[in-house]
């Protein structure tokens, strides 16, 4: 998994008692369609086969962090799905700090649950290994008979290069119906109040980025006579927060790029240069916070809130832009939030281009366990395929009518409140295969800005070209590439906060990171690029 901050995986999670998905998505995805509703005893589109009577339930034990603190068995969503499955589910969880390492206990003692959520691709040596102990079920090979699960893998295939052309997990799909490869959860937010103060116009481009930050240092923005601002911090892990800014060079710090017919890593290119270069000059001219490696995320937006700082890159969405107008709102309990902060979106580049470097459009990834009853594996895949369906993401989203909602015609009133909502975990059920976190209920405060604002960057989301890439521990030592990043931190922040000749700095890295297994890399990540088409 590519690397990502404490917040976005906050994101995800909360985003599981976000309820739904947004109107005129794809049904491909198994998406809610116009109209449907679900209420007891009523089925609904999309249903599987008739339960037999009196037939005896299967009972699945299904894993995931999620389900702490749940009895699903008083749930009217549980027995709906119970009912229309012929299923019984038993529960297992942990708390979000240890449930990784209680699964890997329970599968290391034989005690495999039959469907579980795990980071998959994203812990490969892992994954990998559990795949050639034959571990996982093989999905790609069951998709012809789960219409609903083979559209969502779908939309995956490049995933299934990495493991002999299969399928081995069940990406759980961030923006259902998107059609997108990548989705991007950040955003450059910005103090509006300050911009009107200086009459300055919103940043478009990295060179208004600039002029912009610098007249947030020297021109007084807050009005107390005193030279204590910055135009733009940051906060600790590496030099992770700064992709946006390299974006704007046409570059990053951990991608690779295809020049010739050959794939080169983009930190040690000259538009990396660049870009350490105008970061560099920030730093000089005191306009980036010199805690910008310091500061904890609380800490970076504290400084933003108080006013020490004008511009931040954090994670933007729902969850977090509220956050934000109720920190304003507590702040300034005299002014609109929206008159004193708002975002940047993705900046025009020097090469005139708009680029935001996305992620995947999955996190996690369910499984199942390959040696299991054929009657235990059917309905772990009836599970899986009815809840991709359009009216299990329906069941899963607005739940049952009448009971969690009202309907007027087209129009879904909730009856529930989130919160309420979030105590019935059989409504986690829906994130083994969805976090639909593009949705937002019409219920959601400041729905339109929260649904512009992710358009500014989701819209310019590119994937990772090589994401996932499998170079075998044969071909490459696992520890290098580690040790190159660590290299591209360390050198990267040494070169911002140090520097006095920047591209002479730079060509001592680019010499080292070559030397300490670069080159070796660079040949290593070819081959395996060529053998996966990439």
């Amino acid at each position: 998994m590519l690397k990502r901050s404490k917040g976005l995986i906050l994101l995800l999670v909360v985003a599981l008692f976000v309820i739904g998905n947004i109107a005129g998505c794809s049904s491909t995805n198994g998406n809610k369609q116009d109209g449907e509703s679900i209420t007891p005893g009523n089925t609904g589109s999309g249903s599987s086969d008739p339960v037999v009577e009196n037939e005896k339930p299967v009972e699945l034990s299904v894993f995931s962090w999620m389900f702490e603190g749940a009895d699903a068995q008083d749930s009217q969503i549980y027995k709906y799905l119970q009912d229309k499955l012929n299923i019984r589910l038993k529960l297992i969880t942990a708390s979000w700090n240890d449930w990784e390492e209680k699964l890997n206990v329970m599968i290391a003692s034989g005690e495999m649950p039959d469907v579980f959520v795990s980071y998959g691709i994203d812990r490969p040596v892992q994954y990998r290994q559990w795949i050639k102990e034959s571990m996982l079920l093989p999905l790609s090979d069951y998709a012809e008979q789960y219409p609903n699960m083979k559209a969502s893998l779908a939309n995956f295939e490049h995933l299934a290069k990495t493991t002999d052309n299969k399928h081995y997990a069940l990406p759980i799909f961030n923006e259902s119906g998107s059609g997108k490869m990548a989705v991007s959860g950040h955003n450059i937010l910005i103090r509006k109040d300050w911009l009107d103060k200086l009459n300055l116009e919103m940043p478009k481009t990295i060179d208004d980025f600039y002029a912009v930050a610098k007249a947030f240092t020297e021109g007084d923005p807050d009005g107390n006579n005193k030279k204590d601002t910055y135009g733009y911090t940051s906060s600790a892990g590496g030099i992770w927060w700064q992709y946006p800014l390299f974006n704007a060079f046409d570059t990053s710090t951990d991608r690779w790029e295809k020049k010739d017919g050959q794939w080169a890593p983009e930190a040690i290119s000259d538009e990396t240069r660049d870009g350490l270069a105008f970061l560099n000059q920030l730093y000089k001219e005191k306009i980036l916070d010199p805690e910008f490696m310091l500061n904890t995320d609380d800490q970076k937006i504290e400084k933003f809130i108080t006013g020490k700082v004008g511009i931040m890159i954090h994670n933007a969405n729902a969850t977090f832009y509220n956050d934000f107008y109720d920190k304003f709102k507590q702040a300034y309990p005299d002014s609109d939030p929206k008159s004193i902060f708002t975002w940047v979106g993705t900046l025009v580049g020097k090469t005139g281009a708009q680029r935001m470097d996305g992620f995947n459009n999955f996190w996690a990834e369910t499984s199942v366990n390959a040696n299991i009853s054929e009657e235990k594996k059917k309905k772990a895949l009836e599970l899986l395929d009815y809840l991709l369906s359009s009216e299990g993401q329906q069941l899963m989203m607005n739940g049952i009518e009448g009971v969690h909602y009202s309907k007027d015609g087209d129009k879904i009133t909730p009856i529930m409140t989130d919160e309420d909502k979030g105590k019935d975990k059989a409504f986690s059920l829906k994130a083994l295969v969805s976090w639909n976190s593009d949705f937002l209920p019409d219920s959601t405060p400041n729905k339109e800005d929260i649904i512009a604002m992710a358009k500014s960057t989701g819209d310019f989301a590119v994937p990772n070209p090589l994401a996932y890439l499998n170079i075998s521990p044969e071909e490459l030592d696992p520890s290098i590439p580690s040790q190159l990043n660590d290299l591209v931190n360390e050198k990267f922040v040494k070169i911002i906060v140090e520097s006095k000749d920047v591209p002479a700095d730079f060509a001592s890295f680019k010499e080292e990171w070559l030397s300490k297994g670069g080159t070796k890399t660079i040949e290593a990540t070819n081959k395996q690029a060529q053998a996966e088409g990439r």
